[in-house]
């Protein structure tokens, strides 16, 4: 089954779910993964213009309403329930350990996905720090 929930974060979705009433026990054996998502802006390719260090901010133009943006792609965070995150969800562990847990798993936040746009001229800094929280 596939479910939309309003989260901050992929881990959080797991408290989300028990808020609503769905038990750990049930839970922990349930789910497979979560995949959380923001949208930020792409940077307008007519008018980005690189710093010292390569990194790409925006400037504004005709084709982009003088905004420096045209455009939008997707940050990811992928949590997979492993048996370290299964037990946990079963535990009711904090958010905070599942992150971690996650990450151990491979779980990249959508703070170093962005970030991973940014180094690719995609998207500024300044937009995924907007949109992303650490």
């Amino acid at each position: 089954m596939l479910a939309t929930l309003h989260t901050n974060d992929a881990p959080s979705a797991v408290t989300r779910l028990t808020d609503m009433g769905v038990e750990p026990f049930l839970l922990s054996s349930s789910l497979l993964g979560v995949l959380a998502q923001r949208t930020v802006r792409k940077l307008c390719p007519h008018c980005k213009k690189a710093d010292e260090r390569g990194r790409y901010h925006p400037v504004g133009c005709n084709e982009c309403g003088m905004s420096g943006y045209k455009g939008r792609t997707g940050v990811y965070e992928l949590m997979v329930a492993d048996d370290k995150v299964q037990a946990l969800i079963h535990s009711r562990a904090a958010e905070s350990q599942l992150f971690v847990a996650a990450e151990e798993g491979g779980l990249r936040s959508m703070r170093e996905d962005g970030e991973r746009l940014v180094n690719e001229g995609i998207t500024s800094l300044e937009e995924v720090l907007r949109v992303t929280r650490e």
